[in-house]
């Protein structure tokens, strides 16, 4: 039986409902059964270390600390690693209440905020008035701006929840939505009217999860989590680390610091464009929306270099010239995460990484078979790759080429899980002769 079985499939769907990792949704997580079920296969000791190289929004750090052990992280995207934090901080109920009053009062101040004439935040903006769209009105971005003032007046603890609630509540009365790739403009956003007081509604509804989640739990309080700011190609935590669960960005030429910018303006990490520019640069070669140094190795396997051959093939009927380059890129800096990781491992450690394939003018990339023969080659024994489900993201010229059908059918993507072991897992002891 694989080791896999009964795992849930990546979708972050439930983590919507789930306390604590409710207070900020990412789409692009894993589902937090995958690290129970991790947890629970790898029998850890008490004090076990539970590592993220892509933490994201804290989904392995979070559940790490809820299951009383130690949560590690390392993300590369400020306004993320400062959610991961937030979701792992407590704060006692009546002195959370106490710090949302002070916000709420700050909130109706309607202040004038300093993004209003930037970029497209505001109807006030020059490049806004040209585009005739806005990411927020004025009104909900003033409320914002008092309730952020007010939170400084907050102890560390409740100032960072109470941040993080006033800017999930500004993305909540926001006139744009985040879908796939991209941010898109709510339906009717116009006539909607986006005010004030749908910024206090929504602050208001934040402010009650947080309290009905913040109780100190035994597990929570006999564990810690961490989340250094940087990237997983160049540093791990000091700590070696009995378990890794994980999911890279997907090699879909998806920007996630581009569709995170509000946040990261917002929030006050990022401040100019040539700042988020620099941090953009900074991330995993998935995307070819930034430049970034050109890749040098290309010895990942046979997987690989069947899949470049025919990617060489089709570079002119690419939507982007440089997606063989961005895929090879990909691989070298995944290449140099395994490194790290295997590093950094004890000697019983296990890696659990969710992946997803990709295909680009007709090729399939199977990312999975590939990152599992990079592995093998720093240093990780392959347990297993296990599909988790199939996902039918590939546009229908897609589907026309790589299935040469007409009738649209398939194939599908799929997504993966990789487990990969520090030494090879044994079933039984030879028998002498």
């Amino acid at each position: 039986m694989s080791t896999a079985d009964k795992v849930p499939n990546a979708s972050a769907l439930e983590t919507a409902k789930e306390s604590r990792h409710r207070w900020y949704y990412f789409k692009e997580a894993f589902s937090p059964e995958i690290v129970r079920h991790a947890i629970s296969d790898a029998t850890l000791p008490e004090g076990a270390v539970i590592y993220d190289p892509f933490s994201g929004s804290g989904t392995t750090v979070l559940t790490a600390l809820q299951g009383g052990f130690n949560g590690r992280g390392t993300e590369v995207n400020p306004f993320l690693r400062f959610v991961a934090s937030a979701k792992t901080t407590n704060s006692r109920q009546t002195k959370l209440t106490s710090a949302f009053d002070r916000v709420f009062e700050g909130a109706r101040s309607n202040a004038l905020h300093p993004l209003e004439r930037f970029s497209t935040f505001s109807e006030l903006g020059e490049a806004s008035q040209k585009r005739g769209k806005w990411l927020f009105n004025s009104s909900v971005l003033r409320a914002f701006g008092g309730a952020w003032a007010a939170t400084a007046l907050n102890d560390p603890a409740e100032r960072t929840l109470t941040q993080l609630a006033a800017i999930a509540a500004a993305m909540d009365a926001a006139n744009a939505e985040k879908d796939g790739k991209c941010l898109r403009f709510k339906q009717s956003w116009e006539e909607t009217r986006y005010s004030h007081t749908d910024f206090r509604n929504a602050l208001e509804r934040r402010r009650d999860e947080m309290l009905a989640d913040c109780l100190e739990t035994e597990a929570m309080r006999s564990g810690s989590a961490s989340i250094q700011l940087g990237d997983s190609r160049g540093i791990m935590p000091n700590e070696n680390f009995d378990l890794c669960v994980t999911s890279p960005p997907y090699l879909n030429s998806f920007d996630y610091t581009d569709v995170y910018r509000p946040e990261l303006f917002l929030s006050g990490f990022v401040k100019t464009m040539e700042e988020l520019t620099t941090l953009r640069t900074m991330t995993l070669r998935s995307h070819v929306q930034t430049k970034w140094s050109s890749p040098l190795a290309s010895d990942f396997g046979q997987h690989y270099d069947e899949t470049m051959s025919r990617l060489d093939a089709e570079r002119d009927h690419l939507w982007n010239r440089r997606i063989p380059e961005m895929v090879q890129a990909y691989f070298e800096d995944m290449s140099s995460v395994f490194l790290n990781l295997r590093s950094k491992a004890k000697q019983s450690a296990s890696v659990w990484l969710v992946v997803s394939t990709s295909a680009y003018g007709g090729v399939e990339i199977p990312v999975d078979l590939i990152l599992a023969d990079i592995a093998g080659r720093n240093g990780w024994f392959l347990r297993e790759v296990t599909v988790l489900r199939y996902l039918r993201r590939v546009s229908g010229q897609q589907w026309h080429k790589l299935n040469n059908a007409s009738d649209g059918e398939g194939p599908y993507l799929r997504e993966s899980l990789i487990i990969l072991d520090a030494k090879p897992r044994l079933k039984g002891k030879a028998k002498r002769g």
